[in-house]
């Protein structure tokens, strides 16, 4: 399935700070989360497109299956980064990500320690519903991106349940 360019995009940037370890794993539920930059557990059908566990960017890219979506040419995609505090090169990246969009129907709010943004976004002909999540600590900043196409497929709770997955997430990435 092709990935949207904002994901691609996002890709791109973690692949700046070094090639992914196939030999590391992309989730480590164990280990403490202050021994490494991003510690997540996501659901089970979650399929993993890029793990770069390192830093100074540290970025897990996951795609959800999305039954609407059967020809692959849109998909629901996450993204979920750590940005080293003392790195320019991770700052900047993040900052770059954050502006990449003109954010149509912005609004903004906060869930506990995340600032939220909740816009839209046009790629092609597909008006992409995206949520971001920053939360600034004092030796990272986590970003969380969920991006979904609204497809006429799309079961009616769609929006619901992505907006709950997204809040379930916010949680669970440390």
């Amino acid at each position: 399935m092709r990935l949207p360019l904002i994901f691609a995009a996002a890709a791109l940037i973690a692949s700046c700070s070094g090639p992914t370890s196939s030999s590391e794993p992309v989730v480590d539920a164990t280990a403490p989360a202050s021994s490494k930059p991003l510690s997540i557990n996501p659901p089970s059908h979650w399929k993993v497109v890029m793990d770069k566990p390192g830093f100074p960017i540290a970025m897990c890219v996951f795609q959800i299956p999305n039954p609407a979506d059967k020809a692959g040419k849109n998909s629901t995609n996450v993204v979920v980064g750590a940005y080293q505090a003392n790195s320019k090169q991770a700052q900047d990246a993040l900052a770059g990500t954050k502006r990449r969009f003109v954010k149509t129907s912005l609004q903004s709010s906060r869930k506990g320690a995340w600032d939220i943004e909740s816009y839209a976004e046009i790629e092609g002909v597909t008006r992409y519903r995206i949520l971001d999540g920053t939360q600034v600590l004092p030796d990272k900043t986590l970003f969380i991106r969920f991006a979904w196409p609204n497809l006429p497929g799309n079961a009616p709770s769609y929006d619901a349940d992505m907006a709950r997955a997204f809040d379930n997430l916010l949680g669970q990435v440390h």
